[in-house]
């Protein structure tokens, strides 16, 4: 939500002159420790509440930065902070422009400011515009009273909304508490001569300072005060946003650190919040240190550099407004350097913990053996392989995906080391690929079944893993281009090269699947080149079968999943073998 369009600060502790322009529903603030960040929400939280921090009124001497201080003294001159926020009228009022500027300025000798705006505007249509907003500053190191603060305003607001019934539940609680509380009314009025009953106060804001949260763990509650500071840190953007949606005023956030107390994966769903929810009722102005918030970005979301500029008369607070590119910037620290790393590793921990899950949930729904194979087109394949060479048998084992070859190695080591307990054998099986292969080794040290291409993970949990048994006709191609090249080469197999060579150059004649060329570069540091391996390794290969040098396109592996299942019985013979070592797999369990 824009209501502030531009920020100019003068004289401020650190910031002798700041000008942040075309601010937008999110603006994050980033630099090293004391770079002057916060002083430029605290800055805000003067203008709006006339306050420095929560409950600290501002002390002109204190705040007044240095270099200004000096500067009046030298010229005998009066020294003065001040502060000009550019207003959009987001609030369509016709009694003032689309645009507007308010200034504020303090001195030594008032506790007020003097508050000066365009001529022309009426003061009492300022005065209600002010009124409409309400400016939260939030300190990096939050204790209980900041809950407090909060809980106080969440009575403000429920009071405020009729449709919460907050008096009208009050008022059934009182008359609650007289009627269990008669006996000892009457007792009173016997023995004092006056009537007496119990009554709330006028201002509840006492009874929800004392408010905590219950908060479950396990099967037991827990007050958020004894929580973590983590855990306590996540409910005040919810609180602040719940008074936001409950109120007739329109609200500014400064915010330090939100990321404060928590680990990399909370921080960046905390940051998407921000982005996609909490900017939408609120203006949002933010200080932090994490790549969770680096990382944000978007047309509504503007970042800032805050650093201090070394000057003969000392330093000065400064900031530039910078791009996602600029944040690459050294400059900005550590942090910044690994952000787009740190938003790439916290995607594949996202993705993998929703694998996890629904794989967690569809295994316990059928007391079977499950083969986890690496994506839906293999599931595909693999069921309706099945189906074609034994259609009167019933299943021995359902198929699972695990959304990439990646997935599969992680969830069977979390059911290894969580104690996930199921009845029945969790098979993972890898395509015979380069990335197949790569994903097996972490199992490689493991015990080999016999007689087939599978790895005992577990005996105990019943967990194995292995790769597509290699058709006896492949295998000798093999053995072949390894003999005519002397070299030790693995011949790569996706599950989509399993088919009789008729079968692939019929899709790929029909456009149903598409092949890319395997392009390496040699190591050479002097003479670097680029090696189509494709072209070398075809004219090794017998004639028909110079797709084996290529890579199926991923872009048109569903559509050949889809086309193959219409094939007849013969062409899935080469599957035979893949069922006939899963069920050796499932009998050794």
């Amino acid at each position: 939500m824009k209501i502030i369009k531009k920020v100019e600060i003068s004289y401020f502790r650190s910031v002798y002159s700041i000008d942040l322009k075309n601010v937008d529903d999110l603006n994050i603030l980033i630099g090293g420790n004391d770079s002057g960040k916060s002083n430029i929400l605290k800055s805000l939280n003067l203008f709006f509440n006339n306050k420095t921090e929560l409950g600290q009124d501002y002390y002109f001497s204190d705040d007044l930065t240095r270099k200004r201080e000096q500067e009046a003294r030298d010229t005998k001159g009066r020294a003065t902070i001040w502060i000009k926020v550019h207003f959009y009228n987001f609030l369509n009022w016709k009694s003032l422009p689309k645009e507007f500027v308010i200034k504020k300025v303090w001195n030594r000798y008032a506790a007020e400011p003097e508050v000066t705006y365009p001529k022309g505007l009426p003061s009492t249509a300022i005065a209600r515009f002010l009124n409409k907003i309400s400016f939260h500053y939030v300190p990096a190191v939050r204790g209980r009273d900041i809950f407090s603060h909060y809980l106080a305003l969440l009575h403000d607001a429920l009071l405020e909304d009729e449709k919460a019934g907050l008096i009208t539940s009050t008022d059934e609680l009182m008359n609650t508490l007289n009627d269990s509380t008669q006996d000892m009314s009457e007792r009173i009025k016997e023995g004092v001569g006056i009537e007496s009953s119990i009554q709330p106060p006028t201002n509840l804001r006492v009874l929800f300072n004392a408010l905590d949260f219950s908060t479950g763990y396990g099967d037991h509650s827990v007050p958020l005060q004894k929580r973590g500071d983590g855990i306590q840190s996540r409910h005040i953007p919810y609180i602040l946003d719940f008074i936001a949606k409950h109120t007739n005023t329109h609200h500014i956030w400064a915010y330090e650190e939100p990321e404060t107390s928590l680990e990399l994966g909370p921080a960046f769903e905390l940051a998407e919040q921000f982005k996609e929810e909490f900017c939408e009722e609120n203006q949002i102005f933010l200080t932090t240190h994490s790549p969770a918030f680096y990382d944000l970005s978007g047309n509504h979301v503007s970042k800032w550099h805050v650093f201090q500029r070394e000057l003969e008369s000392g330093n000065e607070t400064q900031a530039k407004k910078v791009s996602s590119e600029d944040i690459l910037d050294r400059k900005l620290g550590v942090a910044a350097l690994v952000a787009g790393r740190a938003r790439e590793a916290y995607d594949q921990i996202r993705e993998l913990t929703t694998t996890v899950r629904r794989l967690d949930a569809e295994l316990v729904q059928h007391a079977i053996p499950h083969v986890i194979v690496e994506g839906v087109t293999d599931k595909t394949i693999m069921e309706a392989a099945f189906c074609k060479l034994y259609p009167n048998d019933e299943d021995f084992c359902e198929f699972l995906h695990a959304g990439g070859a990646t997935n599969i190695p992680p969830y069977l080591k979390s059911v290894k080391v969580l104690s996930k307990e199921f009845s029945h054998a969790v098979i993972g099986l890898f395509d015979r690929d380069q990335e197949g292969r790569k994903q097996l080794r972490d199992f490689s040290s493991s015990g080999n079944i016999d007689g087939t291409e599978f790895f005992e993970i577990c005996s105990e949990r019943k967990l194995y893993a292995g790769l597509l048994p290699l058709p006896e006709v492949l295998r000798k191609i093999e053995l072949d281009v390894k003999n005519n090249l002397s070299q030790d080469i693995n011949l790569p197999v996706p599950i989509e090269f399993m088919f009789p060579p008729e079968v692939v150059n019929q899709a790929l004649g029909e456009g149903v699947i598409e092949l890319e060329d395997r392009i390496a570069k040699a190591n050479d540091p002097e003479l670097p080149t680029i090696v189509n391996l494709s072209d070398l390794y075809s004219n090794h290969l017998p004639e028909g079968r110079e797709y084996l040098a290529k890579k199926v396109k991923k872009s048109t592996k569903t559509r050949f999943s889809e086309w193959v299942t219409d094939q007849p019985s013969e062409a899935f013979e080469n599957f035979r073998a893949v069922f006939e070592q899963l069920r050796v797999v499932v009998d050794a369990d």
